[in-house]
């Protein structure tokens, strides 16, 4: 079960059981009040053990509301699959995105097979799926999946709210392939009336009407372009936020600042097994390289184009 989701229902039952020991004394029930001081100890301890188990493995909860949903019965079967098949869709191009670089503007979608979720339960209430990383949940640290299926609900998180510099920040993760998917995605809920919450980790939020109508309006308000190009200059790297400034030798162009994605980390510890050696980012401002950049011009109505820069590779020192 989703760590959220279960340490909710825990601290339900503890709720409630506190509120029986609310109810009596141990002098008028010896009994009794022993049963539910030992139940209370024992829900405590379990929200404590929950709380402190490491999430390493990618789960989604997504719960629907509104008109495809009737009460907790169930819900519209052909809504359903294709609202999933767009969740889907949305994390195998963000995965890939991540670990093979720019897509293409159509065709297969690379390593679409390997971000495959599961769908390991069903959440009554409003409608929900619970959504899994196939495998065993015994890694040490975050798998590419999990950091993926983080980045898509974060997008979503921001996308329908009413503040703009938010919305930006969320735009400015999106890839011309990822757009198109979450265009189609919210004219779905929009036009089914739907309603959508989302469990990841310890966030909880929820896309009401309102919100899922915003985020219709500005995805279809946007276009992305996508290019990709060499350059020449000195590179600074902040490996742990996953940041980069670059200054072209050819002077006339600008400083470019953004992100850098997995490819470069993997670069930046080595591959022994692919003859490739670490390398030191300290070093790396020393002298010129070569580089690829990723640019994406963000084009939105009645706003200004603006662009966003990705490193993809270190090609070589120069």
């Amino acid at each position: 079960m989703l760590k959220k989701l279960e340490i909710d229902a825990l601290m339900a039952d503890l709720a409630s059981v506190e509120a029986m020991l609310a109810s009596r004394t141990e002098e008028e029930d010896p009994s009794g009040y022993y049963q539910f001081s030992a139940r209370k100890a024992q829900l405590e301890d379990s929200i404590a053990r929950a709380g402190e188990r490491p999430e390493t493995h990618a789960e989604l909860g997504i719960f629907f509301g509104g008109g495809p949903v009737q009460g907790s019965r169930g819900i519209n079967a052909d809504f359903a699959g294709k609202a999933l098949d767009d969740l889907q869709a949305l994390v195998s191009k963000k995965y890939s995105s991540r670990e093979v670089g720019r897509l293409g503007a159509r065709g297969p979608v690379p390593r679409a097979d390997t971000s495959q979720l599961l769908i390991t339960g069903v959440a009554r209430g409003s409608f929900g799926f619970v959504l899994e990383e196939s495998g065993v949940d015994g890694e040490i640290v975050n798998t590419p999946l999990k950091e993926t299926v983080d980045e898509i609900t974060d997008i979503l998180s921001r996308v329908g709210v009413a503040d703009e510099a938010v919305f930006d920040e969320a735009a400015a993760e999106l890839d011309a392939r990822t757009l198109v998917t979450l265009k189609q995605f919210f004219q779905r809920l929009d036009e089914s009336g739907a309603t959508m919450r989302v469990v990841d980790g310890s966030r909880d939020f929820l896309l009401d009407r309102n919100a899922v109508s915003l985020a219709r309006q500005r995805t279809q308000a946007m276009e992305i372009e996508e290019r990709g190009g060499e350059f020449i200059g000195t590179l600074f790297l902040l490996p742990n936020s996953h940041r980069f400034e670059f200054n072209p030798t050819d002077g006339g162009q600008a400083v470019l600042k953004g992100t850098f994605g997995p490819n470069v980390v993997r670069q930046l510890e080595g591959q022994a097994e692919l003859g490739q050696v670490a390398i030191d980012p300290r070093e790396i401002p020393r002298r010129p390289w070569r580089v690829e950049i990723r640019t994406r011009e963000i084009r939105e109505r009645n706003r200004a184009p603006r662009q966003v820069f990705t490193l993809t590779r270190l090609i070589a020192p120069v």
